[in-house]
Formats: structure tokens, sequence, C-alpha cells
């Protein structure tokens, strides 16, 4: 099904995905930054191992770092969704000014996609940074829900946005030579090739 370029470079956004997620989940940071890879792989990659990348960096993430990640495997499908058809379809990665406004729409899109995993598995507590924004508004008597989605509409659009704008760079700065064997019309509608 895959080629073995292709699934080399898998693996490759696959321990990137987990490598930085672990680190920032470690520092309990209000973001993320574990979905780099998923990004550029439906980009370079196209839809389906985008997925690939994904859900298989949350499940390693769910064995070596917490096994929270697992439940949020569909959120790593849905911006690899969200990515290749933004991507393919309005030609997001052309330039930084079309990134900022995906990455922003990309967080909204996740928050509400994650919001009911974290209130109804867990609590409204997932296990990372974006905890203290929860536990803020709650004491502010919000109840759960709405204290997640807020959670979410802050931590979110911003995480989302920074893993674009990364994602736009790596991709721009990658010599095209290295883009060339994986040429698809993504890549081709973004000007990357």
């Amino acid at each position: 099904m895959f080629q073995p370029k292709q699934i080399s470079t898998m693996a490759m956004f696959i321990a990137f995905n987990v490598a930085i997620g672990g680190f920032v989940h470690i520092i309990k940071l209000p973001i993320y930054l574990d979905a780099i890879g998923t990004i550029v792989a439906a980009v370079m990659l196209g839809l389906v191992p985008a997925i690939v990348v994904g859900v298989f960096s949350f499940v390693l993430a769910a064995a070596l770092i917490s096994p929270v990640y697992i439940w949020f495997s569909g959120t790593q499908a849905v911006i690899a969704i969200v990515v290749y058809l933004a991507a393919r379809h309005l030609m997001i990665f052309r330039s930084a000014w079309r990134v900022v406004p995906s990455g922003i729409l990309l967080g909204v899109i996740t928050g509400i996609a994650s919001a009911p995993i974290i209130v109804y598995l867990f609590g409204g507590v997932a296990g990372s940074g974006r905890d203290l924004i929860t536990a803020g508004l709650i004491s502010t008597g919000d109840q759960i829900y709405k204290a997640v989605l807020l959670s979410g509409a802050a931590s979110e659009p911003v995480d989302k946005l920074l893993q674009m704008l990364i994602a736009f760079a790596v991709l721009r700065g990658l010599p095209k030579r290295a883009l060339t064997p994986f040429a698809n019309p993504v890549l081709e509608r973004n000007n990357l090739l």
C-alpha cells in the first residue's frame, strides 16, 4: 500500500510528533505541538499517510508518555483531514498569510473535537498545561463543559497556529529535491515543487 520511502518518512514524522509532544507534556505548557509531523505529512504524503502518522503518533505516545494520548488519536485524524483539504483546495501553504487564518481555524475545530473527550472521559482534566486554564475558569463558576471549551478556545488556536507556521517553515525550508520524490497535486498547488 505504501512505498518504502513513504513508510520511512511516515516513521520519521511519527517520531517527531512523539518527541516534541513528549517534551511539551513533560514541561506542562498549555500548548501541545504534537501534530507538526501530521501537518507536514498531509501536504507531502497525502491524506491517508497523514492520518496514519497522526493516529500512530498517539498510539505510540500513549505507550511511552501517557495513556491519555490514545483517546485523542481521532483529533489527529481530524487535523490530517482539515489540513489536507485546506492545502488541496485553498492552497494554504502558498504564503504565511494563508497559514495564519488556517491555523486559527484548525485550532477552533480541534478544540471542539477534543472537548467532549476531555469532559466526559477525563472530567475536564486531561493532564496537560491547558488544565490550569480550565481550573481557573471552573473556579470562577463556569460549568465544566464551558470551561473546557473556553480553555480550548484560548490554547488550541495558538497551538495550531504555531504548528501550522512551523510546518510551513519546514515545507518552505526543504530543498525541492527532497520534496520531488513525493510529487503530488497538493505540493504543486502550494508552489512547493
